[in-house]
């Protein structure tokens, strides 16, 4: 089996059900005939940047289930949000920003930077649990750290 064709099914089991834990994704990969074990599972969430919510497994940008981007607010409260429950540290490294985050929700948090384009960043490169910030300036990285840090403790940013 290839692990393209796991992360396919993967994405559409977490589209179409609401799934709490890794378990109920072996047997719905099992469904699909694709036998794989726990540990199996928990890499391939990371891989396609699947996140656990109060509410169970989630795809990037749909930390609610079923709130698609495509509908997100567009007055910067889900980044807001996201920022506050996800990241853990925000740094200026020269014309960058680093965010930390949990291990596994740096591809989530990334994929809504890149939706909500926070004044200052021109790109981002996500890992597993650190994303680079791209600015055009030193200044500029300091602004964008100072309100991603606003954000992580619940002011406005």
């Amino acid at each position: 089996m290839s692990r393209a064709r796991r992360h396919h099914v993967l994405r559409e089991l977490l589209a179409s059900e609401a799934v709490s834990t890794q378990e109920e994704l072996v047997s719905g990969l099992a469904r699909a005939g694709l036998a794989v074990t726990q540990a199996t599972v928990s890499r391939d969430l990371a891989a396609i940047g699947a996140v656990r919510g109060s509410d169970g497994y989630h795809l990037p940008g749909d930390p609610g289930g079923g709130t698609a981007l495509a509908t997100a607010p567009t007055d910067g409260s889900r980044i807001r949000g996201v920022i506050r429950e996800h990241a853990v540290s925000v740094e200026p490294a020269a014309a960058l920003v680093v965010v930390r985050t949990a291990p596994g929700h740096a591809n989530f948090v990334a994929t809504e930077l890149d939706a909500a384009r926070p004044t200052g960043m021109v790109g981002c490169i996500a890992g597993d649990d650190t994303i680079f910030l791209a600015t055009a300036s030193d200044r500029e990285a300091g602004r964008l750290t100072d309100r991603l840090r606003n954000m992580m403790d619940g002011e406005q940013g």
